[in-house]
Order: structure tokens, then sequence, then C-alpha cells
């Protein structure tokens, strides 16, 4: 017995350059959005001093504390059951 297929088309064309352009769907942009509260807090100007003081107690391990992590801790809690 022999299958020679249906109708005769065969099953696999190679597609041709404007095909393979047409099946290119075109892809949306990718984009940025800043909600307004973000915008105002770029619009705050750190001092040099207020830098200093932030790089020293990263430096120091100020933040890794039980105490600053808890304080952390519960204002993401406030955020989340919002």
């Amino acid at each position: 017995m022999q299958v020679k297929g249906i109708s005769g088309n065969p099953l696999f064309v190679k597609p041709t350059q404007n095909a393979k352009a047409e099946a290119t769907p075109s892809s949306p942009k990718d984009r940025i959005e800043i909600s307004s509260e973000a915008r105002d807090l770029a619009k705050l100007e750190l001092s040099t001093e207020r830098i200093e003081e932030i790089r020293s107690k990263l430096a120091s391990g100020f933040y890794d504390t039980d105490e600053v992590l808890q304080k952390v801790s519960e204002k993401l809690s406030k955020e989340i059951i919002k």
C-alpha cells in the first residue's frame, strides 16, 4: 500500500521572504510609566551631608540590624495590606 497524501499538496513548504515578513507581528515598543509620586520623589535633592550619612550607615551595617529590619517589615506589611 502506498500513501500519496491528501490533495497532492506538500506538507512542508519553505517560507518565502515576503511570507516571513508578513508572519512577524509588529511588536509593541517597551515603555516606562513613572507615577506622580515617583516624580515628586525625584525632585527632592539630597544634600551631600545626607548622602554621606546614608553611605556611612550602609558601610557600618546599620540597616542590617534587627531594629531597622523590623521597622521596614512593619511598613511593608502596612503597604501590602492596604
